[in-house]
C-alpha cells in the first residue's frame, strides 16, 4: 500500500491531527497537502507542532509564535515542550464525547514523529532511526484516554527533490543531485546569517557568529564559494587539488538532516 492511502486512513480515523514541522524551515517542511486534506474534513482539529526548536534562537521562536499563534513548540530530542503538548491533548480528551481521543501524527519522513510518540506514550516503543522511512505502516499507542497513531512519512506528489533532501526525507547518499541540495542549504544558512546580523540588539554586529561560521569555520555571501571553502577546510580534495563536490555535498546534507547545524 502506498503512503497516501495509509495517511488518509490516519486522517479519517483521527480526532486531532498533529502536523510535525521542522522549526528551522517552517515553509519548506510544512506538508501543504495534509493541511488541505484536514481542512476538508468535518470535526477534525489540526495542531501544527514545530519540532527541533533547540536548533533555532529564542528570537526566531518568538517570530514563529506571532505567525503561528496556535502552534506548539517542542524539541523531541531534548524532551522540551512535550509535557505541555501532552497536557493539551489530555485536557481535550477529558472533554471529549468518546472514551478516548484519537490523535494522528503526520509529517515528512524522518522529522521526529516516532521520537515524539515515545515521549507522549513511553510504552509505545516506536522504532526510531535517522534513516528516513523507518515507519512502514500505521502504528497505535495508548496512554490514558489518548490513542496515538503514527504513520509513514509522506512526500507529496510533485515535491521538488531539493525540498525532499532538506527535509531529511531521503538519505543524502541516495539523492541524485546532492550538490544542488547542499548549495540550497548553504543559501538558506547565508540568508539566516544575514538576518541574524541585522537583528543583533545590544552589542556590535561583529560579535554575531553565523551558523556557517560556527559549524564549518567559513563565511561569505556566495553559496558556491562557501561550498568550496568548506571542502578545503575539511580536506575533501581529489587529484589535482580540486574539491570533492560529492563528498562535501553529502557532508553538508547529512549535517543539516541530523541537526548538527544550529541556527542559534
Amino acid at each position: 500500500m502506498g503512503f497516501w492511502p495509509v495517511v488518509m486512513n490516519v486522517l479519517r480515523n483521527s480526532d486531532v491531527v498533529l502536523l510535525l514541522v521542522d522549526a528551522r524551515m517552517p515553509e519548506i517542511s510544512q506538508n501543504s497537502e495534509i493541511v488541505a486534506k484536514v481542512e476538508t474534513m468535518n470535526h477534525k482539529r489540526l495542531i501544527v507542532v514545530f519540532n527541533k526548536v533547540d536548533l533555532i534562537s529564542a528570537t526566531e521562536i518568538k517570530k514563529l509564535k506571532k505567525v503561528y499563534s496556535n502552534a506548539v513548540f517542542v524539541s523531541a530530542s531534548k524532551r522540551t515542550g512535550v509535557k505541555d503538548l501532552k497536557a493539551t491533548l489530555e485536557n481535550m480528551a477529558d472533554n471529549w464525547i468518546r472514551p478516548s481521543l484519537r490523535v494522528g501524527i503526520v509529517g515528512y519522513p524522518n522529522i521526529g514523529k516516532s521520537t515524539l510518540i515515545n515521549l507522549l506514550a513511553p510504552a509505545a516503543k516506536a522504532k526510531v532511526s535517522s534513516v528516513s522511512g523507518t515507519t512502514k505502516k500505521t502504528q497505535w499507542a495508548r496512554v490514558g484516554r489518548l490513542r496515538i497513531m503514527d504513520s509513514p512519512g509522506v512526500i507529496p506528489f510533485g515535491d521538488k527533490k531539493v525540498r525532499i533532501g532538506m527535509t531529511a526525507s531521503k538519505d543524502p547518499h541516495k539523492i541524485r543531485n546532492p550538490e544542488k541540495v547542499a548549495i540550497t542549504i548553504i543559501e538558506h544558512l547565508i540568508k539566516r546569517g544575514v538576518e541574524g546580523r541585522e537583528s543583533v540588539v545590544g552589542g556590535r554586529k561583529s560579535e554575531y557568529v553565523s551558523p556557517l561560521k560556527k559549524t564549518y569555520g567559513v563565511d561569505g555571501e556566495d553559496a558556491y564559494e562557501v561550498f568550496e571553502e568548506i571542502g578545503r577546510k575539511k580536506g575533501y580534495l581529489v587529484k589535482g587539488g580540486e574539491v570533492d563536490e560529492n563528498r562535501i555535498s553529502i557532508k553538508v546534507i547529512d549535517d543539516w538532516q541530523r541537526g548538527r547545524i544550529s541556527l542559534k
